[in-house]
This record gives structure tokens, sequence and C-alpha cells, in this order.
């Protein structure tokens, strides 16, 4: 077979694959248990291994959200993942793998910044265990854009996070702890719009695979993230 029937059988091979890594993504099953009609379940995984590897699924993301964010606010939050016992010993360990125990469980921590309409721009992962101040201001100094707003809850209340917030020319928007003496200005209005990241968390856990943790590795789960915030971007 060459020439247009070749390149034809390849596209719809690819698709085919595509399908069952959307089909892994939504159920949470594992992946000897895709169903034959996606063809032999070894090709799906390697092709979604390699994917993963290239960085596809995070360099989609990106493009949308150069295209299509609405930079008017930024929203940062954070939710957990509990690792499936089956993801509990990864090569290198724990720690290493972005897992921490929290009072309830082995956890993965999903800090996440989305746009004004709760579109996600980007996260980082960590242990539960992990605070969340260190990983806040990653994602101002990579998402927020001049004269936008920053509306974060008050788990994030400190001079330090406001003080990024300035720097970066944004305007912080932040609940204020019941233990601050000093209390700053404080926008309820505007802050009622922080709804959207959680409805954000909400739609990300509908995908079983994100909702708990069945990936041993750092990398894989974040693209398995990757992959179901895109299809949060064009409404799949």
């Amino acid at each position: 077979m060459t020439g247009p029937r070749r390149r034809g059988r390849k596209c719809i091979n690819e698709r085919r694959r595509i399908e069952a890594i959307l089909w892994i993504l939504r159920t949470g099953a594992p992946w000897r248990d895709l169903p034959s009609l996606f063809g032999p379940w070894q090709s799906a995984y390697a092709c979604s291994r390699r994917w993963s590897k290239c960085g596809l699924w995070s360099a989609v993301l990106e493009a949308l959200n150069r295209s299509l964010r609405d930079d008017e606010y930024l929203m940062i939050d954070r939710s957990s993942a509990r690792v499936h016992q089956h993801a509990a010993g990864p090569a290198g360990g724990q720690i290493a793998q972005a897992m921490g125990r929290s009072k309830a469980s082995l956890s993965t921590k999903i800090h996440m910044a989305c746009d004004a309409l709760g579109y996600p721009l980007g996260f980082i992962l960590t242990g539960a265990n992990v605070s969340d101040f260190d990983q806040c201001k990653p994602l101002i100094r990579q998402h927020l854009a001049a004269q936008s707003h920053a509306i974060m809850d008050k788990g994030y209340d400190s001079n330090a996070i406001r003080e990024c917030v300035n720097q970066h020319g944004g305007v912080a928007v932040i609940a204020l702890h019941p233990g601050r003496s000093q209390k700053p200005d404080f926008d309820q209005h505007l802050y009622r719009e922080r709804h959207r990241i959680e409805n954000l968390f909400q739609r990300l856990k509908h995908f079983r695979r994100i909702a708990t943790r069945y990936e041993k590795l750092h990398a894989t789960f974040a693209a398995m993230i990757s992959l179901a915030c895109i299809l949060i971007w064009i409404k799949l």
C-alpha cells in the first residue's frame, strides 16, 4: 500500500488511538481493559506515552491559551486527586512523582490558574503536603497579564503574594484571613467571580483519570490533565 491510501490508513489508525486515549481519560479504566474496537491496547498505550514524552498536549494547551484567553482576571486555586493504590509505588519514589500524604490519604495536589471565563491556563503538580504559597508565585509570574485582577481565596492571603501580584502589574483580590491584623482593601463583588475556577475543577474531575490518579509518573499524569484541559477549551 503506497501513496494516498497509505496516508489515509495512517490517519485512521492515529484517530483511533486518540479516541482510545480519550476513552481511558473519561473512564479511568486500566489500559488492558481497552475495548477491542480501538485496536490493541499496547499500541494506544505506546502512542500515549510517546505523545506525553514529546510534550504534545502541553504544546496544544499553550497554543489555545495564547489565542483564546481572556486576561481580565486571573484565578488561582488548588484541588487534590487521591492516588490509587496501583500508582502508589512509582520509580524514583513518591516525592519525585508529585505524591504526598495528607491527613486523609496519599494524594497529588493540582495548583491551577484559569482566565476570566474559567478556562485553564496552566497548572503545577505537587504532593498533597506541599504549601500552596510556593506554587502560587510561579503561576502568577507565568500567567498574570498587566492590569489584570488576581483573584484567590483566603488560603493565599499573605503580604508576599500581594507584593508578587503588584510587581507583575496586577491587582490582588484576595479574601482576608480572619487572623490578619491589618485589613487591606478587598473587592467582595469582584471576588464572586472566583466560582469559575471551582467550576473548572468540577469539570476536570468529570474525567475519572483526573478525579483519581492512576498514573505512576508525574509526566503521564500531567499529560492527562493537559488533555482534559484541551477538551474543556474546545468544549468536548
